[in-house]
C-alpha cells in the first residue's frame, strides 16, 4: 500500500465510529459517577454519643507543681571578716542550738581587746590625776576665800581661785567620759572577738556549708553566709504555684494530696496552711503560692524535692452529669438541627434575662441543694446536643463542677440515660476528632 495514498473510506468511518463510543462511554460513566455521589451526598450523617449519667461521686481536682521546703531554715553568716581556722560542723551534721560551728582568726581581734583595755586604763589614770589637781584647787579656793574675808587678799587672787577649781572640776568629767567611752570600746572588740566563733542559732541540721578552712570571710558590706540550717525536717512544707485560674477554688485547711519522682508510687498527704495574696508573674502567667504542711514520716522527703500536688477543691454525691465531649461539640453548616436557623448551627444559647417568652427559672429544674437561684442565675448555661428519634435537639444546661470527663448538671431538660453527641463521623466512617477514648460508651446513628 501506497503511504501517500489518502485514506479510504472505511477507515474514516471507523475511526469516527470509535471516538464516539469512547465519548459515549465517558458521558455514561460521568452520569453514573454522578448519581452515586448525589445519592451518598443524600445520606444522613453518622454521629458518636455518649449518655447522660447518674454518679455516686464526682470530685474536681485542681493540679500544680512546688517544691519542698523546711519550715524554717536559718542562714548563719559571720559579723566580723578573718580566716576560717576551724570547723566543726560539715553537710547533714545534727546541731543543737550554742554548739560551735567555725572558728576565725581571732589573733586581729584579741589585738584590739588588748589596745582597748589599754587605752581605758589610760583614761582611769587621768581621771586620778584630774581629781587630784581638782582636790588641790578647792583647797587653794577656800585658802583664798580666807584670806579675803580678812582683807588679806585681793579680788584678782579670789578670782583666780574660783576659776581653777572649775576648770579642774571640768577636768574631772571629761576624764569620766572618757572611761565610759573606753569602757564601751573595750566592749566593741571583745564582742568583735566573741563573733570569731560561730555558734548554731537554733536545732537543726545542716544543709549546705559555703566555706573551707583557710577561706578568708569578708564581711564589710553584708554578712556572708556560712552554713544554712533547717531547724526541723520532721514538719515540711510544699509552695505549689497555683494558676491565677484555679486559686479561687483553693481554701485554707483543703485537703492535699502530692508526689515525687523519688518515690514513685508514694502518695503524701498534707493541708493547706496559707494562700498567700502576693502573685508571680513568669512569662505573663501569673501564679500565686498555696502554702501546704505535710508530716515527714521517717525522714524521707528531703529538701528542694519537686512534687505535683493535687487538690480536692470540691464533692458532689448522687449527681446527674453529661461527658464533657458533649459540652464541646457544636454541630456545622451540614448538620440539620431541631428549632436552629441560620449558618453552622444556628442561633447562640439564650442568655440568662433575655426575652424568651418565658423566666429564665421556667426553662430549669429544681435548684440543688445549696444552691441560691441569684448564684445559679450568674451562671452561663452551656449547650449540649441531644440525639432524639436521629435528629439533633439542642438543650441548655448550667453546669458546675468538672472532673475532667464529666461535669455536674446544675439544671437544665436532660435526663439520665439521654445520648448526647460527642462527635460526628465523617463520610467513609472517619471521625474528625479522632478515636473515642477508651472506657467510653460509644453509639452511632
Amino acid at each position: 500500500m501506497d503511504p501517500l495514498k489518502p485514506p479510504s473510506r472505511l477507515r474514516r468511518a471507523l475511526t469516527i465510529l470509535v471516538q464516539v463510543l469512547v465519548v459515549a462511554g465517558l458521558a455514561v460513566g460521568g452520569y453514573f459517577g454522578w448519581k452515586k455521589w448525589q445519592k451518598s451526598s443524600e445520606k444522613p450523617p453518622e454521629y458518636v454519643t455518649d449518655k447522660v449519667q447518674t454518679l455516686p461521686l464526682l470530685i474536681e481536682r485542681t493540679t500544680a507543681t512546688g517544691t519542698l521546703q523546711p519550715l524554717v531554715t536559718v542562714q548563719v553568716g559571720s559579723q566580723v571578716s578573718g580566716r576560717i581556722v576551724k570547723l566543726y560542723a560539715n553537710f547533714n551534721s545534727m546541731v543543737h542550738k550554742g554548739d560551735l560551728l567555725a572558728e576565725l582568726d581571732p589573733t586581729l581581734y584579741a589585738s584590739q581587746v588588748a589596745q582597748a583595755r589599754a587605752n581605758l586604763a589610760q583614761s582611769r589614770a587621768v581621771l586620778q590625776r584630774d581629781e587630784a589637781t581638782q582636790r588641790s584647787a578647792l583647797k587653794t579656793l577656800h585658802r583664798v576665800q580666807t584670806l579675803f574675808a580678812k582683807q588679806l587678799a585681793v579680788q584678782a587672787d579670789l578670782d583666780n581661785a574660783v576659776a581653777a577649781a572649775e576648770i579642774s572640776k571640768a577636768d574631772v568629767a571629761n576624764a569620766e567620759a572618757n572611761i565610759v567611752q573606753g569602757e564601751a570600746a573595750l566592749a566593741l572588740q571583745e564582742t568583735n572577738l566573741t563573733y570569731c566563733k560561730i555558734h548554731s542559732p537554733v536545732d537543726g541540721v545542716v544543709l549546705s556549708r559555703a566555706v573551707d578552712v583557710g577561706q578568708t570571710v569578708a564581711a564589710s558590706l553584708q554578712a556572708p553566709v556560712l552554713f544554712t540550717i533547717a531547724q526541723d525536717l520532721g514538719s515540711m512544707q510544699v509552695h505549689a504555684n497555683v494558676d491565677e485560674a484555679d486559686i479561687g477554688k483553693l481554701a485554707e485547711g483543703m485537703p492535699a494530696a502530692f508526689t515525687v519522682d523519688a518515690y514513685r508510687g508514694m502518695t503524701f498527704l498534707g493541708v493547706v496552711s496559707q494562700l498567700r495574696l502576693s502573685p508571680q508573674t513568669v512569662q505573663n502567667v501569673v501564679t500565686y503560692d498555696a502554702v501546704v504542711d505535710v508530716k515527714n514520716i521517717a525522714n524521707r522527703l528531703k529538701p528542694g524535692l519537686t512534687a505535683t500536688v493535687v487538690f480536692e477543691t470540691a464533692q458532689r454525691k448522687g449527681i446527674l452529669a453529661v461527658p464533657n465531649a458533649a459540652l464541646r461539640w457544636r454541630p456545622t453548616a451540614d448538620d440539620k438541627v431541631e428549632g436552629e436557623t441560620g449558618a453552622k448551627g444556628g442561633r447562640a444559647p439564650t442568655e440568662p434575662g433575655q426575652k424568651t417568652g418565658k423566666k429564665p427559672s421556667d426553662a430549669l429544674l429544681d435548684l440543688p441543694t445549696g444552691v441560691s437561684s441569684t448564684e445559679l442565675g450568674k451562671v452561663p448555661p452551656s449547650r449540649v446536643y441531644l440525639m432524639r428519634d436521629k435528629k439533633l435537639v439542642p438543650v441548655d444546661v448550667v453546669t458546675g463542677v468538672t472532673d475532667g470527663r464529666f461535669t455536674e448538671v446544675l439544671s437544665g431538660n436532660v435526663h439520665a440515660e439521654d445520648l448526647l453527641v460527642i462527635r460526628r463521623l465523617e463520610k467513609g466512617g472517619t471521625s474528625g476528632s479522632g478515636k473515642a477514648p477508651q472506657g467510653m460508651p460509644r453509639r452511632m446513628f
